[in-house]
């Protein structure tokens, strides 16, 4: 009697176990709407064999099913370990101790990219133009060295831009240590202060580990009322009616030739400098004078097909091309080791 050998699994997707359920025949079924089901169609249809595995909470158990399925490569989309968005790292590196082969930006590069100062001043010594900033940490006194109003006032290891709000721009002293205070109330964590650079919100997508850098995309605000938002906030990021009252768009930005070198020599210093591989997404502010100032990194950044606005975050590439072209990425990676 003939065995019949299970072919060896393509792509495996590892998603934080929020963001489904064990279904009915024993699978993970991913919620509707979500982007790990989008990324999942898009592999599926280019891919014959790819399975879902949850991350934890018996995280053994987690490791030993990817090993019964031995996946060419891990499509790895998770943000958290038991909601702790700071532990990202802890995950690739697991997966870096077991010898898979993973998409995105390993222990180093997602650590980097998670601390806002020190990614600036890494950054900066890349020779990329960054804000002046100092942090500040739960239990110290609330004392700006000596930097300029206005600042932004955030989270130093934040997340899809968790306590940033039009409170965040703070003109004085005082209103410095209300802010760092009210943040404190629900985060104990380190915050930066950084100069408020005021401009256009300018974003750039990065495929590859050359990388290509692709057109940058900027954010509108089509009304100029008196309380109209002049920076991206949580909100804006994801409460629809908002962006509607305020007609928040997202747009191809239309930059002088010398803005746009600096561009590409920026994206491709601070890819390098916070250790990003094969995709990821910056944050740039671009002031009235043409000074472009790096504010921030994500490194796994959103896959959504229709993150700022459609087809706009990775500009010129298709979505079921998007996806097919992270996974050769990463396996091109692995074979030039």
């Amino acid at each position: 009697m003939s065995v019949i050998k299970k072919q060896r699994c393509d792509v495996v997707m590892l998603v934080d176990v929020e963001m489904g359920e064990v279904g009915s025949r024993g699978g993970f079924v991913l919620d509707r709407g979500t982007m790990e089901r989008h990324v999942l169609k898009a592999l599926r249809a280019a891919y014959r064999e790819v399975a879902v595995v949850p991350f934890g909470p018996d995280i053994p158990a987690t490791l030993q099913r990817l090993r019964e399925l031995k996946p060419r490569i891990v499509f790895n989309l998770t943000e958290w370990v038991d909601s702790d968005r700071t532990q990202d790292y802890a995950i690739a590196a697991l997966l870096d101790m077991m010898k898979f082969k993973y998409t995105g930006s390993g222990p180093a590069g997602l650590q980097r990219s998670r601390d806002k100062a020190g990614a600036q001043q890494r950054v900066a010594a890349a020779g990329v133009d960054v804000p002046q900033h100092f942090t500040l940490r739960p239990g110290q006194p609330v004392v700006n060295p000596g930097l300029p109003y206005p600042l932004i006032v955030k989270p130093q290891l934040g997340d899809g831009s968790d306590e940033i709000s039009k409170l965040s721009l703070v003109r004085s002293e005082r209103e410095l240590k209300l802010r760092a205070r009210s943040i404190w109330t629900r985060l104990k964590e380190p915050l930066i202060c950084e100069e408020y650079i005021p401009g256009r919100d300018i974003y750039v997508g990065l495929l590859g580990n050359e990388p290509r850098v692709l057109a940058p995309t900027e954010m509108v605000v089509g009304s100029r009322g008196k309380n109209a938002p002049t920076f991206a906030t949580y909100r804006i990021k994801n409460d629809g009616a908002y962006r509607t009252k305020w007609r928040v768009s997202y747009r191809l930005a239309q930059l002088p030739a010398a803005v746009r070198r600096q561009v590409q020599a920026y994206s491709v210093a601070a890819f390098h400098a916070l250790q990003m591989r094969d995709y990821g997404r910056l944050d740039y502010r671009l002031t009235d004078e043409g000074r472009l100032v790096f504010i921030e990194a994500n490194p796994n950044s959103d896959l959504t097909p229709n993150t700022l606005g459609r087809d706009l975050c990775f500009v010129g590439i298709p979505y079921e091309q998007l996806i097919p072209q992270i996974v050769e990425t990463a396996l091109k990676r692995y074979r030039r080791r």
